[in-house]
């Protein structure tokens, strides 16, 4: 019977892997082994295990005949023991390695979690690629060009019968907060808003009761938030109840369907929609030139979008006339762009946490430094240490270790302080990511990175990092001399530059970072504390709404009869937002020049309320006729300047808005105030009173007594409007929140500067310890000679502390640059100092310096006979 061979193509995979020299006998060891194992197993089975042992044979040159196969599992077995037996012999090391380690993961993980969250807006809308949002560039006399997320009623409409490429438009009008009754009970709708009934076919909002198809089939149909719903409905069935709005059948609204919480990380955020038809009519239908909605657009596949602006100049000449151009011109956002491409943006009030693209960017770059920081550490720690374990290379080397062999040890070790690393910082990440969640205002889980993929992918990265960290330090140790390295010295001294610019590096970025933070930081605080030319401390701001106006004169006499309220007043328009704007006109010479203007309709006493500083003229003021019937008006120092070109007079000028045809008269030119955020620059306004009714009253309190000042005004409210509740907010903190993105950055920015210094430190603090140690012996002998622990501690601190002042040279000068680059785009901004270079230099120089000065206290105060002694 003819006996079976071992597989062909085995045999020759084993004649190119195995030395020629041998390959005769191990291939005939593996075949007898072949032939034994077909006795006690299946042919199938016998081959696997040949190709095992081929496998194997890759690393083994020294097959016996006794068939004992070399194991590469008990090499890495090994690799392992002795990996964490040099953890346990040097836990200092040990510890500033992979903690230093840690901390940078940790800041990425974190920082990667916040980027997702804000790369994640939108993109739950299935068709978000077709989805764009139409916008405004609006161009009005002196106020500068302005990119406006408004657009106008009748656009959406007539642009899908205009253009094919358009196949579906919905508009978004918000009501804000509204008031809906149900029963004898009340209930706000913090923001109830109109939409067409193809809002629910372009975006993917979850439906859970109702058809998202139909749920608009009437005019006054209602969808509800599942959280509205189980407030305003308790356990009942919501589907068909009738809830009021008003008085009057217009206002009795049927709930036709229940949706799911709107996510946060969605740019539109409800929690009520009704119809559009309910609003609809003629007149809006022809409403050219009021801007007051948001309008999407659902883009045909392919389409070319340049192209389709290009076309909406030849719109805006159809429906409103060629002059239309100098004002107005329309450009597309695609929906992905909205949260992170807005912050150019104006009116753009329904942009739910907007936040910069180019903050998304710091943060990500800020979070590689740190790692990058961290993994230098770990590179210049292993590198350093080398020469504690050259002996160990040494022995290795002379009982016939490869290069390739000891590389791949130190490389394991690397990658394996990386995973022990990783698993500290998952540990570190779920501490911090609570409060990091109250500083950034987010709701970040962690529970991300577990999803497959993704854990892969951080599995992937700590490996790479692992290899990257460890890869020099492997080369160094195994290219060690075998002689030398027996003898305690395989180092060479021309390693420690490349260790140096390291510790330049790293520590250039830190101070870097910690310069940018400092300005910055000056800078929010200069914009939250700059004078904004008017008194915005102690004043409460209360909605109003079209059911308490008519008791407005009321509720202000009752209010300023309180002990604890100073003054009230009302506005349309509350301080701390962009203004509206408006067609204004006025007569110069015996000419009518037409304009426009941000605008603000106000209480006759509000300049005086806020402390205006008049310039020219007068105040507005109750004791004049013309002011009461809103013919009087005071304008800012910027449109004073434009109504005054060629030395006109303003004082006494005609002038009217809006189309009005009544000339009234400018009668006071106050001071230029800020009523925006601090980096824009103030716009043209006029202010007058009109008859129009008030979105708020602003009330002023005594500074002793806020908390009676406050139940002074809820007393009143509930007196007067007993059916709405009483709510409030202090102005100033409103005008803080408009820094809120600038808040989140700063903080989050501060917290990265710190871990970039400390984790620079703490690898100045190992490579400083590993530098004290190599010097032992000349430390005692210097002290034997009469060197003072003085002397001795400034001999092993100067080269570290010399280090960081270089890195410090190189680092200031570029940061200053970019920091300048930063602040020129404020129309309010600090200046930079040299005090702020000097005071982030000394400290990081003392920090180095006290990092350094700790280890080399300790070896210069030591008995130099004790050290004098080690062999």
């Amino acid at each position: 019977m003819k006996q079976q061979q071992p597989p062909v193509l085995l045999r020759k995979l084993l004649k190119r892997i195995i030395s020629p020299e041998i390959y005769d006998e191990v291939e005939g060891d593996l075949a007898e082994l072949f032939q034994e194992r077909l006795h006690d197993m299946s042919m199938a089975r016998a081959k696997w295990r040949y190709f095992i042992d081929v496998l194997c044979s890759l690393r083994n040159f020294g097959l016996k005949r006794k068939l004992t196969f070399y194991n590469p599992l008990v090499m890495y077995k090994n690799y392992f023991k002795i990996t964490f037996r040099n953890l346990l012999k040097y836990k200092g090391y040990s510890f500033i390695n992979i903690f230093g380690l840690a901390l940078g993961m940790a800041s990425c993980l974190l920082i990667l979690l916040f980027v997702n969250n804000e790369l994640s807006f939108d993109g739950f809308h299935e068709k978000k690629a077709n989805i764009y949002r139409l916008d405004e560039v609006q161009s009005f006399g002196a106020v500068s060009e302005q990119k406006v997320a408004l657009s106008m009623y009748p656009m959406g409409p007539n642009l899908l019968a205009d253009y094919p490429e358009i196949t579906d438009f919905t508009r978004y009008w918000t009501l804000g907060r509204t008031l809906v009754q149900y029963k004898d009970q009340s209930h706000y709708t913090e923001n109830l808003v109109r939409v067409d009934t193809s809002f629910l076919k372009m975006f993917d909002f979850q439906m859970i009761e109702g058809n998202r198809y139909s749920v608009f089939d009437e005019p006054n149909n209602l969808i509800l938030s599942e959280t509205l719903a189980k407030r305003i409905f308790g356990d009942e069935n919501p589907i068909g109840q009738v809830i009021r709005t008003g008085e009057g059948d217009e206002n009795q609204i049927k709930v036709t369907g229940v949706f799911a919480d709107v996510p946060d990380n969605s740019h539109l955020q409800f929690d009520a929609l009704t119809s559009t038809k309910l609003w609809d009519s003629e007149q809006r239908r022809n409403g050219w030139g009021s801007n007051y909605l948001n309008t999407y657009l659902q883009l045909a596949n392919n389409t070319d979008v340049e192209k389709l602006e290009a076309k909406f100049d030849d719109f805006l000449v159809k429906y409103m006339g060629e002059e239309v151009l100098e004002f107005y011109s329309l450009f597309l956002q695609p929906l992905s762009d909205v949260h992170l491409g807005s912050m150019d943006i104006t009116h753009d009030y329904n942009n739910h946490k907007k936040f910069a693209r180019s903050s998304v960017n710091i943060f990500l770059i800020l979070a590689f430094f740190v790692l990058l920081i961290a993994s230098i550490n770990f590179m210049n720690l292993s590198t350093a240490r080398a020469a504690t374990r050259s002996r160990e290379v040494g022995v290795r080397k002379s009982i016939g270790a490869y290069k390739g062999q000891i590389t791949g040890q130190f490389m394991m070790e690397s990658i394996m302080l990386s995973f022990i690393a990783l698993i500290i910082a998952f540990l570190l990440s779920f501490a911090a990511i609570g409060p990091l969640n109250g500083i950034i205002d987010r709701n970040l889980d962690l529970s991300f990175f577990f999803q497959p993929l993704h854990l892969i992918l951080v599995l992937a990265i700590a490996i790479f990092i692992g290899f990257l960290s460890g890869v020099y330090p492997a080369l160094v140790m195994s290219g060690f001399n075998t002689v030398m390295a027996l003898k305690g010295s395989g180092m060479k001294a021309g390693k420690s530059f490349f260790r140096n610019a390291l510790v330049v590096f790293q520590y250039a970025i830190a101070i870097a970072i910690i310069i940018g933070t400092v300005l910055a930081t000056q800078q929010l605080n200069y914009m939250q504390n700059l004078d904004l030319g008017f008194k915005k401390e102690l004043v409460v701001t209360v909605n109003m709404y079209n059911d308490t106006n008519s008791k407005y004169e009321l509720f202000k006499t009752e209010l300023r009869n309180q002990s604890n309220i100073t003054d009230v007043t009302a506005t349309t328009q509350r301080l701390g937002n962009n203004l509206h704007q408006t067609s204004m006109q006025y007569r110069a010479d015996t000419a009518l020049i037409n304009g426009s203007s941000s605008f603000v309709v106000v209480d006759n006493n509000f300049m005086d309320f806020f402390e205006m500083e008049i310039l020219e003229g007068r105040a507005l003021s109750d004791q004049y006729a013309n002011d009461k019937a809103g013919l009087s008006f005071v304008v800012n120092e910027t449109l004073a300047k434009e109504l005054g070109a060629g030395d006109r007079e303003v004082l006494g000028m005609p002038f009217h808005f809006g189309g009005n045809d009544t000339l009234g008269v400018i009668v006071g030119i106050v001071k230029d105030f800020s009523y925006n955020k601090l980096n824009l620059k103030v716009e043209p306004l006029f202010m007058s009173q009109q008859p129009w009714g008030w979105s708020e009253v602003d009330v002023k309190l005594r500074a002793d007594k806020l908390q009676e000042g406050l139940a002074e005004i809820e007393a009143v409210w509930s007196t007067l409007y007993p059916q709405r509740p009483f709510e409030y907010q202090f102005l100033d903190d409103h005008i803080d929140k408009m820094y809120q993105s600038e808040q989140q950055l700063t903080k989050v920015i501060s917290i990265l500067s710190v871990l970039a210094i400390i984790i620079a430190s703490l690898g100045l603090f190992g490579l400083a310890s590993f530098t004290v140690k190599q010097r032992l012996k000349e430390m005692g002998i210097r002290k034997v000679l009469g060197a003072s622990v003085s002397q001795i501690v400034m001999i092993l601190s100067k080269k570290f502390t010399a280090l960081v002042l270089i890195a410090f040279i190189i680092s200031a000068p570029i940061t200053y640059y970019m920091m300048d680059q930063w602040l020129a785009s404020y129309a309010n901004s600090i200046g930079i100092g040299i005090g702020i270079f000097l005071v982030v230099g000394i400290g990081s120089w003392l920090i180095a310096l006290l990092t350094v000065s700790l280890q080399s206290y300790r070896v210069a105060s030591s008995n130099p006979v004790e050290t004098l002694r080690i062999e």
